[in-house]
């Protein structure tokens, strides 16, 4: 009687497993790039406005001075994008002979200002010498046109994927294909530094800009992968 029922019993539960155990046969993994080369349109630089003085509200008042010149000026020119950090006001010491002496007091802002118009950015550093001094500057892409660069590039790859995904099913025989998994990836050139000596180049006695020309803005290699699994 127990050999008859496993008889009977034996075929259906094989059958069922079979059906809840998942398709992991003819699988195949692979990945495929593309590349997007796009110009910088973006320059950002860096500007510190400070000001020392013996007391505080000397400091105080030498620092509103020049933050009040440096702030009116990049406001004048539509094309600057400004923002603030940063501000801080401290004692400044002397140290001698194993002593710390109060010599005066020192308060500073910090100023990050971004443009697409690069000789309204490089004017305003000219111009800036006496209220500001430049930190750092650089060029990269725009939130806008790395977006565009990440879509154009992503089309390429999964376009790629789904060619080579065909051609592999083609050379092996099967009639088509499904997809398993897919995962897109991206990276990116870091943004083009400039050197500080160029921002000191284009100071003049009378703050006028100079006619030098600017370093390259360089282009950055936006690059999407697909990674994937087909299966045939």
């Amino acid at each position: 009687m127990k050999t008859k029922l496993l008889a009977v019993l034996l075929p259906a539960v094989l059958t069922a497993a079979a059906q809840a155990e998942p398709l992991n046969y003819n699988i195949v993994e692979f990945a495929e790039s593309a590349t997007v080369s796009v110009p910088h349109d973006t320059m950002t630089a860096v500007f510190a406005v400070r000001a020392e003085a013996p007391g505080r509200e000397a400091a105080h008042r030498a620092f509103a001075a020049k933050q009040t010149a440096f702030a009116r000026r990049a406001a004048g020119n539509g094309a600057l994008e400004t923002a603030e950090s940063g501000r801080s006001v401290y004692p400044v010491y002397r140290y001698a002979d194993n002593k710390r002496t109060q010599t005066g007091w020192q308060e500073s802002i910090e100023y990050t200002i971004k443009s697409k118009d690069f000789t309204a950015l490089n004017q305003l550093i000219a111009q800036s010498h006496q209220e500001a001094e430049v930190r750092n500057t650089y060029f990269s892409l725009s939130a806008q046109k790395r977006n565009a660069a990440v879509d154009e590039a992503a089309r390429a790859a999964l376009l790629r994927f789904k060619e080579r995904a065909a051609s592999l099913a083609q050379t092996l025989g099967f009639s088509g294909y499904k997809i398993v998994s897919l995962k897109l990836g991206e990276t990116g050139d870091t943004p083009v530094m400039m050197p500080k000596a160029y921002a000191a180049s284009l100071r003049t006695a009378d703050g006028a800009a100079q006619d030098e020309a600017p370093p390259a803005p360089g282009i950055e290699e936006v690059r999407i992968t697909v990674n994937g699994s087909v299966q045939m």
